[in-house]
């Protein structure tokens, strides 16, 4: 059977030990609940690491809009992209780059960006981020429906400390491994890549 929000919201009530729904519009309580809190739990997990199953690439349109003012160096203001979560690289390893309400704004012509977007088809979700991603719902709804605080802070703990870690890592062994690149204060401190004598 494929993943579906419905049956992450059945998982998660079952564990909690509270009434499973038959859809997340099913008019019952518990699926009002379900409901309030899925997006924002979502938004939250999406934000923890830059999933490969969430990641893409844009090549950012100018924007029309005139700011009142410019910081040095920053000529350029683009459309944000409405579904961003978070920016995790651009086309340009030496761009700079700010997010201000609507607007990207930066010192970069023809600036793209990776990043991680609001990804809510859970077909494609990895089975380690489901995990997490149950055991975050868990802690959110089980004070609201079950009325225990010590059950949201357990599966608060089970999310933080073993399934999102599990997630990310499993996330992580995809593919090429990435490297963070040394700043310029890091190659500074060896004379741009030379060990002081």
């Amino acid at each position: 059977m494929a993943i579906s929000k419905t049956s992450i919201a059945v998982k998660a009530l079952t564990e909690v030990g509270a009434t499973p729904i038959t859809s997340l519009d099913d008019g019952t309580n518990n699926a009002d609940i379900v409901n309030r809190v899925y997006e924002i739990a979502l938004k939250s997990i999406l934000a923890e690491c830059k999933w490969n199953f969430a990641t893409k690439r844009a090549l950012l349109s100018l924007s029309a809009d005139e700011l009142a003012w410019y910081d040095t160096g920053e000529n350029y203001v683009y459309v944000r992209p409405t579904d961003i979560i978070k920016i995790f690289g651009t086309n340009d390893d030496k761009a700079t780059f700010r997010e201000e309400q609507d607007y990207i704004i930066s010192n970069t012509a023809g600036l793209g960006i990776r990043y991680v977007y609001y990804h809510d088809d859970p077909t494609k979700y990895s089975n380690q981020f489901v995990e997490a991603f149950i055991d975050k719902l868990c802690s959110d709804i089980a004070y609201i429906i079950v009325n225990s605080s010590s059950l949201g802070e357990k599966y608060l703990q089970l999310y933080e400390g073993v399934t999102l870690p599990k997630a990310m890592s499993s996330n992580s062994q995809v593919g090429r491994q990435q490297t963070i690149q040394d700043d310029a204060w890091e190659l500074a401190k060896y004379q741009n890549g030379q060990p002081n004598a």
